[in-house]
């Protein structure tokens, strides 16, 4: 299999294979369950300001306490840290549906577990993102991160569908405890990995080592540029907001409409992970990723312009085609540019920076829109996500040519552990 389709080569590792597995089973338990609670969230206040509330008790964690969430993932055993953050999110869901099932859940009682979720994940994101990088070759990296955004997707597609059927056929409580059984498939995956001590370093402060965090990303060549990027993508790319108001005030189109459009995105972006897969390792990372994002900003500039409902479908398809593979490039780009060492702080950075302002721009495009209107708001967008990858691509040339070794056979990779 993996001699016809390159892309599935991490997946011949027995350490990446059980992450994979428990990650995708897990994620869309994760998906199941925020569905479950923004329905329960608005079925309880039927207020849209409250429900916009619960986003943001998600997000401030996130701002907070990353960086320190990436630091402590740098000075401990990243599978211990993960087997501590998955076990407190079993807690939480059960706890969650308890209170649902007692009859006794406020709407203050979800704003609590969004914000104690959104805890757990600053520290668990920087140490997922840490650890599966240590599970394949440095070779097989690329391929690593398109399986992974693969299970991403595809949980987001099949999470919030099992969602709206367990709720209509069960109950609102079961989303909350099928979620709770899904984190035990990363548990005991985490559990069966076969990953050699690493000898121990020496430590300094938290402060002192999330300063020296900071330190190594500005003295970085490649890093500072990818997290300009990033940030710019998220507070001035597409969001549902932008694609909602496009929707209804420019393309005149009903609900269907919009799941059109927005399912067109979703495709495009599995088939950019399709066509990654089958082509596997791209040695020319850096110059691909401009492209990707070239495209991204045209695409997004024929979308703000189009007024025909077929173009618009067209042009999000390639859009969302851009998304996914510029996003595997920035975030390839990013771990291998990264020492070990300092892995978790720089990925907790790209969390900050793509997490936590992707609720930026649902603001900005509120902003731009009431002053200039859905298709300006596009525009500046567009504009602002092609001046920056001009830049980058024109004042960054270490980026520009940015390569990495290409993938080594199983047999020659001991190295990551754990092999079958």
């Amino acid at each position: 299999m993996t001699a016809l389709l390159p892309g599935l080569a991490p997946l011949g590792h027995r350490n990446y294979a059980l992450y994979w597995v428990g990650q995708l089973v897990s994620m869309s338990g994760t998906w199941i369950e925020l569905t479950a609670t923004t329905w329960l969230l608005y079925q309880l206040t039927d207020s849209p300001f409250l429900l916009g509330l619960g986003g943001l008790f998600r997000a401030a964690p996130i701002f907070a306490l990353a960086l320190i969430g990436g630091t402590v993932a740098d000075r401990v055993e990243r599978r211990r840290l993960l087997l501590i953050t998955q076990s407190s999110s079993v807690v939480t869901s059960l706890v969650l549906g308890a209170l649902v099932v007692s009859g006794q859940v406020a709407f203050w009682h979800i704003y609590v577990i969004n914000v104690l979720n959104a805890t757990i994940a600053a520290f668990d994101a920087p140490g997922r993102q840490s650890l599966f990088p240590t599970l394949v070759p440095r070779g097989q990296m690329q391929n690593a991160i398109t399986l992974n955004s693969m299970l991403f997707r595809s949980s987001n597609l099949v999470g919030p569908a099992v969602a709206g059927l367990l709720i209509a056929r069960v109950g609102v409580a079961s989303p909350f405890f099928v979620n709770a059984a899904s984190y035990f498939a990363i548990i005991f995956g985490l559990l069966a990995m076969r990953i050699p001590a690493v000898a121990p370093r020496p430590r300094g402060s938290i402060r002192q080592e999330l300063v020296s965090g900071l330190r190594y990303v500005r003295a970085s060549a490649i890093l500072p540029l990818i997290l300009a990027i990033e940030a710019s993508l998220s507070v001035f790319g597409h969001n549902q907001a932008l694609i909602t108001i496009f929707a209804r005030d420019v393309l005149g189109t009903d609900a269907q409409g919009l799941g059109l459009l927005l399912s067109a995105i979703g495709a495009g972006a599995i088939a950019g992970m399709v066509l990654l897969v089958i082509v596997g390792d791209v040695r020319r990372k850096g110059a691909f990723m401009l492209g990707a994002g070239v495209l991204y900003a045209g695409m997004l500039l024929v979308f703000a312009w189009s007024r025909s409902f077929p173009l618009s479908l067209a042009a999000l398809a390639l859009l969302g085609f851009a998304d996914a593979t510029w996003g595997t490039m920035r975030n390839a780009i990013a771990q291998l540019a990264a020492a070990d060492a300092y892995r978790g702080r720089v990925m907790s950075l790209i969390v900050i920076v793509s997490r936590g302002l992707t609720n930026a721009s649902q603001l900005q495009t509120g902003i731009a829109t009431t002053l200039v209107g859905a298709p300006g708001a596009a525009t500046i967008g567009a504009l602002v996500v092609a001046a920056v990858v001009g830049a980058v691509a024109t004042r960054a040339e270490r980026l520009r040519h940015f390569t990495a070794p290409s993938p080594r056979p199983i047999a020659q990779a001991a190295e990551a552990g754990g092999e079958s």
